[in-house]
Formats: structure tokens, C-alpha cells, sequence
């Protein structure tokens, strides 16, 4: 290996452990904060603010186009990356310009449509293509290894997002606290969406160029349908409860979800290391090592639901009190959906690496529109406890077809079937045995341990028997 090949994989070591805890570091300042908003809030305006951000979400990749996904491309491309992104950076702009003629002109059936004041619309516009912004900016980063830019933007956001949201629900004149979180969220990230327009205008002065323009719609078109796919299987119940049942039920349900978030960073920060490990390993045809590597997280990884399934009606306690008590039959099913997801993004990176996007695409739209009709059915009939359980069985759905997509285009099982039915299994049973003692915490405890236990052994053994097979 020449010096030059030691110093970059260094960099990307490095860059990769920077990135990992910063998300960890900013996710961790939001999950803190939350009780104290939770209490200041009442479940209906935590739930106002709650259909904010899932609506921001469904905007965020609209108005985004997913132009961020262009970025390295662009650079193997064109390497004027600072010409470029100060060029496409346009495009968000003339968004947002369009955007707020629209929001003018329907107005009034928007208001209706999402029950959202037109003041908050707009700036529902402003966060999401702020957020948007925010995300170009980062992958530009992430060019460059910068990861110490990278986590210094996200604790400015977090800490600003936290601090600010307290002084405007304090302070603010009137009592509407929805809007004053919103506009203290808004107005953060506003100010770092100016500041980066400035760095990339600096640079670059922003110019239209058709050439850029047109490799970024080109390539990021087709991820704007998978991206909003996404969304909606992850967003549509919080929408729907709202439009069913009301804020105050969206609120409660929205609670139940940071339980969720707190498997979703160690899910995400694996899959970060797990899907750059998977290409290397891959590409040199070491599929054993694959084979063994994925059983081992995904044991690891249900070692982790299990603790937190456990602990779960606790942890919605501290996170909302008493108010937020039927969040804790949510919170259980939820954990389950954060095990299928983690399963995906262990067998995804197979699509990815055979450049066989348009499956992907496929497979969440079809996932997402399961969940649109399961939820239309089940939350109207059931309520929101039901929305928890249409959103696993769709992200059950999303692996089957994953699974074998990945088989028939790589030629083996990325996941052991055995052992990912036999996980699955595992989870349901604890799922059910949390919900009957949910009221008991030395049963779920004591049964949580024991499982632990066991699923550690396991992972021994599988270690101990591929190292004595080495």
C-alpha cells in the first residue's frame, strides 16, 4: 500500500468515527431535550409539531430533489465542486420562490387539507429547504472527509434548535407553543442555510449552467420517487392519525417514535460502516465473511431491541409522563419495526453495489402503498395502536422483497434465512410477553435479562466457531 493509499484510508477511518459519534452526539441532544418539551407542550401541540416535521419530511425531498445524492458524482464528473454546487444551489432557491406562490394562491385549501395555520406553511417551506441546503452542504463535506465541519453545523443545529425553542415557548408573546418551537426550529435552521449560501457564493458566485443543471435533475430523478416512498412509509401514520383522530392522538403516538430513534442512530451509524465494509469484501468475493459478519450484527442488534422493548414503558414515562401513557403500547411494536429496518440496510448495500437502484424504488413504493391502504383501514377502525402495527407488517413486506431481490441478483442469502426468521420469531414472542406484563417491570426485567443472556451465549458461540475454523 503507497504512503498516499495509507494517509486517504486514515482520513476516511477517521472521517467515518467522526461522523458516527456526531450523529450520535447530535441525536443524543434532541433525545435529552425531549422531556422538557413534552411537558411544556400539551399532546396537541406536540403533535402540531410533530405533522410539522412530517410534512417537512415529504417537502424536504420535493423541494431538495434529491439533488444532494449528485454531489460525488459530480465531482468524478466535472472536480469544480465548488462551481457546482454553488450553480445547483439555484434550483433550491426558485423552489422555495414557487413554493410560496403556490401556498398563496391555495391557501385556503391547504390550511384545510393539513390543518396547519398559513404562517406555519410558509415556514414549513423555509425549514425544508433549509434542511435541503443544509444536506448539500454536508455531502460536499463529506468530499472532503470534513467531518469536523460536518459536526460542528449539526450541534449549532441542535444546540440552536433546543435553546432558541426555549426562549420563544418561554417568552414569546401569546400562548401558542406549537408555533413557537416551529419558528424557533425555523429560524435556525434558516440562519445556517444563509451562512452556507454565503460559503458556497464566496467560493463561487452562483451562475446558471445547463450542463450542471442537467446532471443533477438527470441522475437525482429517479431517487426522488424512492426518497418520497421512503417518507411515506415512515411518516404516513402520524399524518393520518392527525386527519382521523386529531393532534393530540398524532402527539402521542409521535412520543412513542423517539423510542424508535434511539435503535435508528446505532442502526444507521452500522449500516454507515457496514455497507462501505460490504463493498470491499464483496468485490474481493469473500461472501463468507459476509455471511458471518451479518449473523453477528443482527444477533447484536436484537440484543439491543430486547433491552429496549424492555425498558420501553419506562422510557416513556421519562420521556412524557403520565400524559403520554398509551404511547407505551406503541412504543413496544415500533422497536420491532426498527429490527426489519435494521435487517434492510444489512441487505440493501447489494443493490447498490450491482447498480440495481430501480428495485429499491420499487420495493419501497409498493411497501409505502401497503401502508397507505392498511392504515386508511386500521386507524379509522382500531385507532393509533393499530397504526403502529400496519407500519411493521409493511416494513415486514419491504424485507421479503428485498431479500429476494438481493438473492436473485448477488446469488446468496446476504442474511442468514434461518437466523433472520429465528430472530423475528424471537422479537414477536418478546413483543407479546412486554405487552401481557407491560404493567409488571420485574417480569419484563427479569425476562429481558434471561433473553439477553442467551442471544449473547449465541453470539459467543458463532464468534468462538469461525475463529477456531481460521
Amino acid at each position: 500500500m503507497s504512503v498516499i493509499d495509507k494517509i486517504t484510508k486514515s482520513k476516511a477511518t477517521k472521517a467515518g468515527i467522526g461522523y458516527t459519534v456526531g450523529n450520535i452526539l447530535v441525536k443524543g441532544i434532541n433525545f435529552v431535550s425531549l422531556p422538557v418539551f413534552s411537558r411544556l407542550l400539551s399532546t396537541e401541540e406536540f403533535g402540531i409539531y410533530n405533522i410539522f416535521i412530517a410534512y417537512d419530511a415529504i417537502l424536504y425531498v420535493i423541494l431538495g430533489m434529491a439533488l444532494h445524492s449528485s454531489v460525488k458524482s459530480a465531482f468524478y464528473e466535472y472536480k469544480k465542486i465548488d462551481e457546482y454546487v454553488s450553480s445547483i444551489s439555484l434550483i433550491y432557491l426558485i423552489n422555495m420562490g414557487i413554493s410560496f406562490v403556490l401556498i398563496t394562491v391555495f391557501r385556503v385549501w391547504l390550511i384545510s387539507f393539513t390543518g396547519l395555520s398559513w404562517l406555519i406553511l410558509y415556514l414549513l417551506i423555509i425549514y425544508s429547504v433549509s434542511t435541503a441546503l443544509i444536506t448539500l452542504y454536508n455531502n460536499k463535506l463529506s468530499l472532503e472527509y470534513a467531518y469536523k465541519k460536518y459536526l460542528c453545523i449539526g450541534l449549532i443545529n441542535s444546540i440552536g434548535n433546543v435553546g432558541l425553542s426555549l426562549l420563544f415557548i418561554l417568552y414569546l408573546p401569546g400562548n401558542d407553543k406549537a408555533f413557537a418551537r416551529i419558528a424557533a426550529v425555523s429560524l435556525v435552521v434558516l440562519l445556517i442555510a444563509m451562512y452556507i449560501l454565503c460559503v458556497f457564493y464566496k467560493k463561487k458566485r452562483p451562475r446558471y449552467n445547463k450542463k450542471y443543471w442537467k446532471f443533477a435533475v438527470n441522475y437525482s430523478s429517479p431517487i426522488i420517487a424512492h426518497g418520497l416512498s421512503q417518507v411515506v412509509l415512515a411518516q404516513s401514520d402520524r399524518i393520518m392519525i392527525q386527519h382521523f383522530i386529531g393532534y393530540s392522538a398524532a402527539g402521542i403516538y409521535g412520543l412513542a417514535g423517539n423510542v424508535q430513534l434511539v435503535l435508528e442512530v446505532i442502526s444507521t451509524s452500522i449500516a454507515t460502516v457496514w455497507s462501505t465494509w460490504f463493498f470491499e469484501k464483496i468485490d474481493g468475493n469473500k461472501i463468507d465473511e459476509i455471511k458471518k459478519s451479518s449473523s453477528q450484527l443482527l444477533i447484536f442488534f436484537e440484543c439491543a431491541i430486547v433491552g429496549i422493548m424492555a425498558i420501553a414503558p419506562e422510557l416513556i414515562y421519562i420521556l412524557g409522563g403520565e400524559k403520554y401513557n398509551q404511547s407505551k403500547y406503541i412504543a413496544i411494536p415500533m422497536v420491532i419495526s426498527a429490527f426489519v429496518i435494521f435487517a434492510y440496510n444489512v441487505i440493501v448495500p447489494s443493490e447498490y453495489y450491482t447498480k440495481k437502484t430501480k428495485y429499491i424504488m420499487w420495493g419501497t413504493i409498493a411497501a409505502a402503498s401497503i401502508n397507505i391502504v392498511a392504515n386508511y383501514i386500521f386507524i379509522r377502525k382500531h385507532g393509533i395502536v393499530a397504526a403502529a402495527y400496519t407500519t411493521l407488517f409493511s416494513y415486514i413486506i419491504y424485507l421479503l422483497m428485498h431479500v429476494v431481490i438481493s438473492k436473485r441478483l448477488i446469488k446468496f442469502n446476504v442474511l442468514s434465512i434461518r437466523l433472520l426468521i429465528g430472530g423475528f420469531v424471537v422479537a414477536l414472542f418478546c413483543m407479546c410477553i412486554n405487552l401481557i406484563f407491560v404493567e409488571s417491570m420485574l417480569v419484563r426485567y427479569t425476562f429481558g435479562a434471561i433473553v439477553e443472556i442467551a442471544m449473547l451465549a449465541a453470539l459467543y458461540c458463532i464468534k468462538r466457531k469461525n475463529s477456531v475454523k481460521e
